[in-house]
């Protein structure tokens, strides 16, 4: 779970500057992701907190000073089959965000993905690892997990060879 307390941004380069929420930590990829992909996320989240909804994270994999990810994009999976735990994503829901990848966003890659835990905590479960681990296996893929009902979020990220949670830089607008 991250500290919601930010804190000073370690800047990657002079174009992004915001808010660090957690810790990120030196052996990481940093996370930076928008304020205002950052908020329809929780409006998303918030909008039906009976049971799991999600979505892809979009945006680009760069290398500055050193390498880090941006989120520029949320796509939510309005298709997806979904129940108070658990959510499933088909094969034409991914087929459909491909499509939309290549003719709205053509500059973004996916860089990870959303879903909720409405009353149950931000953590990955058995499943949620499952998923990381054979869909999203890059060095940059994230997941970011938002509890709707108790107010918290969290990123997971690729850390020496493991899913573990991180913090993120929020940038203004």
């Amino acid at each position: 779970m991250v500290n919601p307390i930010p804190k000073p941004v370690p800047v990657q380069s002079g174009q992004m500057s915001g808010q660090t929420i957690g810790k990120i930590y030196d052996d990481a990829l940093p996370v930076f992701i928008h304020e205002r992909v950052l908020e329809q996320i929780i409006q998303y989240s918030e909008s039906d907190t009976t049971r799991e909804v999600g979505g892809f994270l979009l945006g680009g994999y760069h290398t500055d000073k050193r390498p880090y990810l941006e989120i520029r994009h949320f796509e939510p999976a309005i298709e997806a089959r979904s129940n108070v735990a658990s959510i499933t994503i088909s094969h034409q829901v991914w087929a459909r965000l491909h499509r939309q990848l290549e003719d709205d966003y053509p500059n973004e890659i996916l860089v990870g993905w959303h879903h909720t835990h409405p009353g149950h905590g931000v953590f990955l479960s058995g499943y949620d690892l499952f998923i990381h681990e054979n869909y999203f296996d890059q060095l940059w893929h994230v997941a970011l997990v938002v509890d709707p009902k108790q107010k918290e979020l969290c990123f997971f990220q690729w850390r020496a060879g493991e899913i573990v949670d991180c913090g993120f830089v929020c940038v203004s607008d």
